[in-house]
């Protein structure tokens, strides 16, 4: 029996295509939620432009040193784990990769909950599907609430908050890896 180039080729397309939809215990690089590498950008439709500016060692950890408008952020990955610390918090477990839908943890003040690991985020008529949602709340406080979204191989996607100028705050671009994403 003779297998066609074709239809070796359209497997081959189809396997590549849908290995970043299963679910992995560990998330591979080529589907990293939360891509830090030094020049990754993205602007956004109303927030300033972040910027991974270059890397730094605290505490004999490596971080990433993360610029938004005025404000500098230290991030650093261990184990699908995003851990996140400024010159006025130490660090603290931001987002859980591995965590189970509607698990909960303590990000500094706030209660931070994995609420979906399958949302499709819609922006100017392009589908990114497999997005994780989480959702942040600090207890007892008024109108602090806010979710962030993030999409496998640009991070964060969208940003959304009730008290906010502008609820919805997309992505418009990012360069991920020497590599631009635009949403026409």
């Amino acid at each position: 029996m003779k297998i066609r180039p074709f239809t070796l080729g359209m497997a081959t397309m189809l396997a590549l295509a849908f290995s970043c939809t299963k679910e992995p215990a560990y998330v591979s690089s080529g589907c990293d939620y939360f891509p830090l590498e030094v020049q990754n950008s993205w602007e956004y439709e109303y927030s300033p432009k972040t910027t991974v500016a270059t890397t730094r060692e605290i505490d004999q950890k490596k971080y990433f040193v993360v610029v938004s408008g005025l404000d500098t952020s230290y991030f650093r990955k261990e184990n699908n784990k995003v851990f996140r610390r400024s010159t006025y918090e130490p660090e603290a477990l931001m987002f859980d990769l591995n965590a189970n839908v509607n698990q909960s943890w303590k990000y500094n003040s706030w209660n931070v909950t994995l609420t979906s690991k399958n949302d499709t985020i819609v922006i100017n008529h392009a589908k990114i599907p497999h997005c994780y949602s989480f959702f942040f709340d600090i207890p007892g406080a008024v109108d602090d609430e806010h979710a962030v979204w993030l999409a496998p191989g640009i991070g964060i996607i969208r940003k959304s908050c009730g008290f906010c100028p502008f609820p919805i705050d997309n992505l418009s671009n990012a360069l991920i890896n020497h590599v631009g994403i635009t949403f026409p």
